[in-house]
């Protein structure tokens, strides 16, 4: 345990006077380690590891959008993920064009939003194949989407943040929630361009047409609050076993159960317990109101009756 002594008026003058005259040597005996500049603003995405769940999450969602993409291009594409990547929003942005579908969306659960980015061509192509063309189709005006072409923004958007809410349930069960969408990068309100974000990239392969793709984008603060469940590498199997369940169902079903109802419980004194011998009859009245007593344990309440000439319990609550 350290000493909590502190030094006197007179010994803190003898040591400066020392120090002063030279007669002590200042030097500390501690050598000056290599240190390395830190800044409080930076965002460090170790705490995150290599992204581990949020890639199983980003395979469960390449699988399913395809099913959302299936009724406007009537097959099922064939969509890449792209490892997740971190970079500044700006940095991100800067790349982007400026006509572009942008869609954000709220997450109680992460306590934040996400942006979505789909290129309009991909959305040209949708709603030229959803109408019987075949083959690449060109933006029609990069200014705007057309009233049709907005409606095939929404399927899309409402149908990726369905698809999320099912690839998250296993890791996290949040619910997505449509704030608004945007044209322009410059006016989307998302997150300040200095601040951190995880790039999900789905690249969707058409046969008759060059790859497109649709970004997803996290606040790194946002998956930071989850840290843990980012990097583990156990996860809860979301698929179901319906054979599992049945056949568990059925043993769960055939469980023997011991069923008995407490009709009465005779009381008889000391006095009468040693006149008893065999014999002597006991009167035993009976409850007016019976238990059912299942594995020991009283679950339904009867009545006793008589039924085809057996004595018989009702049931009634």
């Amino acid at each position: 345990m350290s000493s909590t002594r502190k030094l006197s008026n007179e010994e803190v003058t003898a040591l400066l006077e020392g120090l002063n005259d030279g007669s002590l040597d200042a030097a500390t005996g501690i050598t000056a380690k290599e240190c390395k500049p830190f800044n409080f603003g930076d965002e460090d995405s170790g705490l995150l590891g290599d992204f581990y769940t949020l890639r199983l999450i980003n395979e469960r969602f390449g699988r399913q959008m395809r099913n959302v993409l299936l009724p406007m291009l009537r097959f099922s594409p064939r969509i890449t993920i792209q490892p997740p990547e971190t970079k500044r929003f700006e940095e991100y942005s800067s790349a982007l064009d400026s006509f572009l579908s942008l869609t954000t969306a709220r997450v109680d659960a992460l306590k934040g939003t996400i942006l979505i980015t789909v290129p309009p061509r991909l959305i040209s192509i949708l709603v030229n194949s959803f109408f019987g063309g075949r083959g690449d189709s060109a933006v029609t005006r990069a200014t705007e989407f057309t009233p049709t072409e907005e409606r095939v923004i929404e399927i899309v958007a409402e149908g990726s943040l369905k698809v999320l809410e099912e690839a998250w349930t296993e890791i996290l069960p949040a619910k997505f929630e449509m704030v608004g969408s945007e044209t322009n990068p410059a006016f989307t309100s998302f997150v300040d361009a200095q601040e951190t974000v995880v790039v999900s990239t789905f690249i969707v392969h058409l046969p008759f047409a060059e790859p497109c793709a649709i970004d997803i984008l996290y606040p790194l603060q946002s998956l930071k609050a989850i840290a843990p469940l980012m990097r583990s590498k156990i996860q809860r199997v979301g698929e179901r076993d319906e054979n599992w369940e049945r056949r568990m169902q059925l043993a769960l079903l055939n469980l023997p159960l011991s069923f008995y109802p407490r009709i009465a419980e005779p009381v008889v004194t000391m006095t009468e317990l040693l006149r008893l011998r065999p014999g002597v009859v006991v009167e035993i009245p009976a409850f007016e109101q019976i238990e059912i007593m299942v594995e020991g344990q009283p679950l339904f309440a009867g009545s006793l009756g008589e039924r085809d000439g057996k004595m018989a319990i009702r049931i009634s609550k």
